[in-house]
């Protein structure tokens, strides 16, 4: 990819007024002159800003805006990339922006960092790449090789573009604790599950054990009742014919005796007492017959003949009373009194019978109340039906048991997502693919640091190893960067800058029309540095790429006699700074 950058404009920026200030990139070498303080670096300021939304320098944003307007800062750079021209407006104070392709402005997404985001993908570098790059600033930019070892490779990853790689890694890793997370959050659901389809089974196996018992119970109740329900039908058919009995014998009591009438009992009782009268009534004239002068029958004078008569008639009468008269009337008595006892031991058996059969009857009744009772109890008992079904569970088992197994095909396809990315993490780790790309790319790097550390005449070599630990030899001897003299460092810096820039065109196939070197050459470097430095950037955009802008922001170099292709001129005039180009 490739992005040419055509122009800038701005105001209100730092030292820059209200006046818009325009500059259009140019192909060659270029010279930003001016004192300090006048807005030289600005200028890099305001592309940082239009293109990242932060100020170049390690100012904050509120600091990028003029102190005297404090409002109104306003950027806009065209570039193309390809066939298509692009432009950006960004401000501050209002916050202002807009992305237009071709003339026509791309809808902004949701938030800043969306809309940055996209930028960075358009442009195809970000922030610190930039810096690194575009805009060399070694007074602002902190030297690499006192860089710590993970910035020296985050940076170098980036350079070679396999910074992806840790892109890539970091997505995995975070998709695999993601994933791991996730396993652990289904397996401690299995657990769940697997508790629940215990607790379910074993509920399951509750449930039927009591139906079972309840139809054993019902069918020994039912048998206890039935069995029960027979014998108290068996007493109440015993008591029927009990009653039956009882009713018949009483019935034959009954019809066996009669009790005697009360007119026949009167009838001889009366007759006996007439009769044992009338004996005691002829004994008495018997006597009197005998020893009196007059007849106590007929009051006439008595005589022996008249007596004898009387007296033959009485004894006849009293033997006819006797033998005859009162023995056929006690006889008649003695047979009413035997009928009269033979109906009274009747009477008495009777009501005997009768006290057995009420008791019977008793019991019958209550025998029958309590075997309706029992056949009402058994009717229930029969239709009796088990609360409890297991239908219901068995689908709720049949459902977990399911789930169960869809939970373990997906904790199965997570751990073997985390199989996967565990090894994706180690191919795409330090001791992986980026380590694999590091050997093959480091020495291209190192071989361009070494042919700028020639270029600059410097009498040193130096060699970058995949765990970023540098080598500086000079001759034989191996010295530290720290060594060095100030003019020095300023020569590996370059040469490794410039590396950076061409190994970003050699490598990443990305590159752009604009390289910025920001007082790299305005203090610590002597003369002839400054010469190898101008006669390395004069060889780049004539010799290498004539396409490339290279623009020098130097107080220092107004003298020096080279072939400056513009020289911008940054005058401060009153409160704010102006732009001339070329005078």
């Amino acid at each position: 990819m490739h992005v040419e950058f055509q122009s800038i404009k701005f105001k209100n920026v730092l030292s820059y007024g209200n006046r818009m200030t325009e500059l259009d990139f140019s192909s060659g070498l270029n010279l930003i002159k001016a004192s300090n303080g006048s807005g030289k670096s600005t200028i890099l300021d305001a592309i940082n800003f239009c293109l990242f939304g932060k100020p170049f320098r390690n100012i904050k944003i509120g600091q990028l805006v003029n102190k005297y307007n404090k409002k109104g800062l306003l950027v806009n750079m065209k570039f193309k990339i390809g066939n298509d021209q692009y432009e950006i407006t960004r401000g501050y104070k209002p916050d202002v922006f807009a992305l237009a392709k071709n003339g026509n402005e791309i809808e902004n997404m949701s938030s800043k960092r969306l809309n940055q985001e996209e930028i960075e993908k358009l442009l195809g570098i970000n922030e610190r790449l930039f810096k690194y790059i575009v805009g060399i600033a070694v007074t602002n930019s902190k030297p690499f090789l006192t860089m710590s070892i993970g910035d020296k490779r985050s940076l170098i990853e980036s350079i070679f573009n396999i910074d992806v790689l840790s892109s890539m890694a970091k997505e995995v890793k975070k998709r695999n604790s993601m994933n791991e997370s996730d396993l652990r959050l289904k397996l401690t659901e299995n657990n769940g599950l697997q508790t629940q389809v215990l607790d379910n089974t074993e509920y399951i196996k509750k449930i039927q054990k009591y139906i079972e018992q309840f139809d054993e119970t019902k069918k020994a109740t039912c048998a206890e009742l039935e069995r029960t329900i027979g014998q108290y039908e068996e007493a109440i058919e015993k008591q029927k014919a009990n009653v039956a009995k009882g009713n018949a014998a009483i019935e034959r009591q009954t019809t066996k005796s009669a009790l005697p009438s009360s007119e026949e009992m009167y009838k001889v009782n009366t007759s006996i007492g007439a009769a044992e009268h009338s004996k005691s009534s002829i004994e008495k004239n018997l006597r009197d017959v005998g020893t009196g002068a007059f007849c106590p029958l007929c009051g006439a004078e008595l005589d022996s003949g008249h007596a004898a008569e009387h007296i033959k008639e009485l004894k006849a009468e009293l033997k006819t009373l006797t033998e005859k008269t009162l023995p056929g009337l006690i006889a008649e008595q003695q047979k009413l009194n035997e009928q009269k006892r033979v109906y009274d031991e009747a009477q008495s058996k009777i009501n005997l019978i009768k006290q057995k059969v009420v008791a019977e009857q008793v019991k019958l009744s209550s025998n029958e109340t309590q075997l309706e009772k029992l056949k009402t109890q058994l009717e229930t008992e029969q239709n009796k039906v088990c609360d409890f079904k297991t239908d219901e569970y068995k689908e709720k088992l049949k459902e977990l048991k399911k789930r169960a197994k869809e939970l373990a095909k997906n904790i199965a396809e997570v751990e073997h997502k985390i199989t996967i990315d565990t090894k994706i993490i180690d191919i795409l780790g330090d001791e992986g693919l980026r380590m694999f790309f590091f050997k093959k790319l480091l020495p291209i790097l190192n071989s361009r640091i070494n042919y700028y550390l020639k270029k600059f005449e410097l009498s040193a070599t130096l060699e970058l190893d995949p765990s970023m630990n540098e080598t500086i030899m000079t001759g034989r001897f191996e010295q530290s960067y720290n060594n060095f003299s100030g003019g020095e460092k300023a020569r590996i810096d370059m040469a490794i800058l410039l590396s950076f820039f061409d190994i970003s065109k050699m490598i990443s196939n990305w590159s752009c029309s604009l390289l910025f070197v920001d007082e790299v050459m305005d203090g610590g470097v002597d003369n002839n540095g400054i010469e190898q430095f101008l006669g390395t950037f004069y060889s780049l955009v004539t010799e290498q790429d004539k396409n490339i802008g290279i623009y020098i922001i130097s107080h220092k170099l107004s003298d020096v006699q080279i072939n400056w292709t513009n020289v911008i001129k940054v005058e401060k005039k009153s409160m704010f700074s102006e732009l001339k180009v070329g005078e």
